[in-house]
This record gives structure tokens, sequence and C-alpha cells, in this order.
């Protein structure tokens, strides 16, 4: 597997902001020169290991993985700095939340004008995610189970992130990085979740339970 099109995109995309947000949740627990040649090293490290990454059915589950790849490697690049496990994984959940913020954002903005309601918004944005880009099937294999003004709910059977991880032994850092990060989602967009299981947590399927935010009485 070759650096494509979409390995510099999304290079592009991470790099743009990348030493930024290293200097913001690095400063003070690496060396500054750590932390400024951070961005290069892992872009190097990522080069030497694409040609070793399975290729995905689906273009999006590919990028996934790609970006699952660039996750292991800032971890393992934490590590090697002799950051202690449980910390290395909160940097790089901090790390993972702005680069996703920022991507999720992108298919958030559209729904603005087609629906006001958060759950409707929701239901709009995994409707394309999941038929046409990057949940489609067969790299990603999910069912909508409910929907209305108040509830969305969907499984997902299969992840290509949730395996990456697994296959490296690391599912506590697809929790942290990656399953975890949706919750945080969840409440920027004014909504709740509740998951009972996930892949990464071994059982054999994601519950995602979106519901409206309950009104409360000011009484």
């Amino acid at each position: 597997m070759n650096v494509t099109i979409g390995d510099k995109i999304v290079y592009r995309v991470v790099n743009k902001s990348a030493g930024r947000m290293f200097q913001k949740v690095l400063s003070g627990k690496l060396p500054e020169s750590t932390v400024s040649s951070l961005t290069n090293e892992i872009w190097e490290e990522y080069k030497k290991r694409l040609p070793y990454l399975e290729e995905r059915e689906t273009p999006g589950a590919s990028l996934v993985v790609r970006l699952s790849l660039l996750t292991l490697i800032l971890y393992e690049k934490l590590t090697a700095e002799n950051i202690e496990k449980q910390e290395a994984i909160k940097l790089t959940s901090e790390i993972t939340w702005k680069v996703y913020n920022k991507l999720s954002g992108i298919f958030w903005a559209f729904t603005k004008f087609k629906a006001k309601n958060p759950i409707k918004r929701l239901e709009k944005v995994m409707n394309f995610c999941i038929n046409r880009f990057p949940y489609n099937s067969p790299g990603y294999e999910m069912e909508i189970i409910k929907a209305d003004d108040n509830e969305f709910f969907f499984n997902v059977h299969k992840c290509p992130s949730a395996e990456f991880f697994r296959e490296h032994q690391l599912s506590e850092l697809c929790s942290c990085t990656w399953c975890d990060l949706d919750y945080s989602l969840a409440v920027k967009w004014n909504i709740e979740l509740e998951r009972e299981k996930s892949l990464a947590g071994g059982d054999s399927m994601c519950t995602f339970r979106f519901r409206a935010k309950k009104e409360r009485n000011s009484s």
C-alpha cells in the first residue's frame, strides 16, 4: 500500500494544526525540541508502516484505519518518551479529539440547513455516513434501530478501527481515543448518548443510543 492522494489530504488537514495541537497539549510534558519535531516524525513513521497496512473494502474504512495508525504512532511516540501508559492514552485522546472534532464538524455544519432538532440533524449525518461515506458497507456493518424526533438508535457490528487496535492488542487505546470521543461529540451536539456494549470492549457490537436532552424544571 503506497502513499495516496488521500494520505496526503489527511496529512495536510492534520499537519496544518498539528504543531499547535502538540504545543498546547504537550508543552511542559516533553522537551520543546521533541514537540516541534513530532509532526514530521509521526509522518515518516506512518510512511514506513503504510505498505504493511491491510487494504480495506471501502475508501471510508481505509481512511479510518489510516487515522487509527496515526493515533497508534502518536501513542507509541509518547510512551517512548517515558510517559506513563495511562497518561499517554489521556494525551493521545486529547489530541485525537481535536482532529475528530474538526472532521465531524464538517458533516454537522451541512445539516443546519435541513433540520433544527439535534436528533434529526444527527439522523441526517448518520444516514449520509452509513449510506455513502465513511461508514458505508462492507467496510462497516451498521444497522439503524430507531429514528424519531427524540431518539436515534443504531448498532455497529463491524468497525475497522476496533479491529485495527485489537490486532495491536491496544483495545483500551481504541476505547479512550476513538470510542469515548463519541460522548464528547454528543455533549457538543447537545444530545445524550448511552452505550452499553462496544466492540473495543470485547462485545459483539457497539450499541449507540442517542436521545434528546430532557428539559429540566426550573422549580
